[in-house]
């Protein structure tokens, strides 16, 4: 894109009575432009667009025949160079316009100089390793032409990923500003984020989409078994990450029931993580079946331990963070589900505002139990705003379809930790 030499944008037709700048910006291509010319009564009138750079004559108009009545008339041009300037479109760059008579006469033009920008603005979003602590910016790192618009659209991940909000047109700077209505909605978690982009041309851009962990106003630490809510949605969660191979049969499972579960995992486990285990939780993100949280580092915090050991431990788990992609706050499950103060200060320092616990353990892990009695336990003890709690263990693998075809049974529907927080109030 060309930076403008002009002062204002002048669009539509123009008249050299409106006492409007003498010059506009714009893609001809989509916007033609109207350039309003002084007529004569006796001779025809020619106009020629000249490279502002070095004078030369790139497009010379069809010639405007001279008129007995008409003061001036309205040539329509869509950049293109040569005779009768419809040839090719021009590169990018400014142009002037200018008017004579047959005998050579100059005559007035509207407007007198023009800048031709027919490139698209490219918004390039970069939201950087995911750190724990969770970084709480309401922005996310922006590149893109200084003199261009810029919006943030954010959806739920995945291809169909349901509209949450849309913000402001604003111009651009290095970060790009989220929309202030995720706060009213109570929007918390993990969300995709466009940026689109337009400039003084009306060209128009848009990013690759980025994933990013919207966090909650407040500070603490707050203990949820459920969510209060009338709406008829549930999370299925699964701790620890030891089962990879299970762990990919339920994000098979889930793909299929088009429903999307939590992992809360511990990092001690990633050397069983293999690089296609790894392909498939990113892919499963970035799809909307997969949200994460953190489950720690390993179990071995409880109701005693410090606020330093507490931050340690969950520090030590940020590539749990970095193999999904983004940040786990605000959703912290510690192990056991055993809080102590420690620990809970520990988890408030690093942004997990929602210590997740359940009001549906299926107990998978005691036993263990068959996968026909895990699916009783998670279907029979599931309503409104439940957290399920399972493992990576074979036989919840092997639950999982009847988990989701019993739930649906009941009127629920199987939905992330961030879409189930939206939907309610914490309890």
């Amino acid at each position: 894109m060309k930076t403008s030499l002009v002062i204002a944008a002048l669009y539509g037709a123009m008249t050299l009575a409106s006492g409007v700048a003498s010059g506009v910006t714009l893609n001809p291509v989509t916007t033609p432009l109207s350039i309003a010319v002084q007529t004569s009564a006796l001779t025809p009138t020619t106009v020629r667009v000249t490279r502002v750079s070095d004078g030369m004559v790139v497009a010379t108009l069809a010639p405007v025949a001279a008129s007995p009545t008409a003061t001036t008339v309205t040539l329509i041009w869509n950049g293109g160079r040569g005779t009768g300037g419809v040839a090719q479109l021009l590169p990018d760059g400014d142009y002037r316009l200018g008017a004579t008579l047959a005998d050579g006469t100059v005559v007035a033009v509207t407007p007198t100089i023009v800048t031709i920008d027919a490139t698209n603005p490219v918004p390039v979003l970069s939201p950087g390793t995911p750190r724990v602590p969770n970084r709480k910016d309401t922005g996310i790192p922006l590149t893109v032409d200084a003199t261009a618009q810029v919006r943030a659209v954010v959806t739920r991940p995945g291809p169909n990923g349901t509209a949450l909000a849309t913000g402001a047109w604003k111009l651009a700077g290095t970060t790009l500003q989220l929309p202030v209505a995720l706060r009213t909605k109570r929007i918390v978690g993990l969300v995709s984020v466009t940026a689109e982009a337009k400039d003084e041309a009306g060209n128009t851009g848009t990013s690759e989409p980025v994933l990013w962990s919207v966090q909650p106003s407040g500070s603490g630490a707050m203990v949820v078994r459920r969510i209060q809510t009338t709406k008829p949605l549930v999370a299925v969660t699964v701790d620890d990450g030891y089962g990879p191979s299970e762990a990919m049969r339920m994000i098979t499972a889930a793909r299929s029931a088009k429903a999307t579960i939590t992992f809360c995992f511990n990092a001690i486990n990633q050397g069983l993580w293999k690089q296609d285990f790894r392909n498939a939780i990113k892919r499963a993100v970035q799809d909307g079946v997969v949200e994460v949280c953190s489950h720690g580092y390993a179990h071995t915090t409880g109701v005693g331990t410090t606020q330093s050991a507490g931050m340690l431990d969950l520090r030590r788990n940020a590539p749990w963070d970095q193999l999904a992609g983004y940040s786990t706050a605000p959703f912290y499950r510690p192990p056991f589900g055993a809080i102590g103060p420690g620990l809970r200060a520990a988890a408030a320092s690093h942004g997990y505002r929602y210590i997740v616990l359940w009001d549906v353990d299926t107990n998978d892990w005691k036993g263990p139990p068959s996968s026909s009695v895990i699916t009783q336990r998670a279907v029979g003890g599931a309503r409104r705003g439940s957290i399920i709690l399972m493992h990576t263990k074979p036989n919840s693998a092997t639950a999982f379809p009847a988990i989701f075809s019993g739930l649906k049974a009941k009127g629920l529907r199987v939905v992330g930790l961030s879409e189930l927080f939206a939907a309610g109030r914490p309890g």
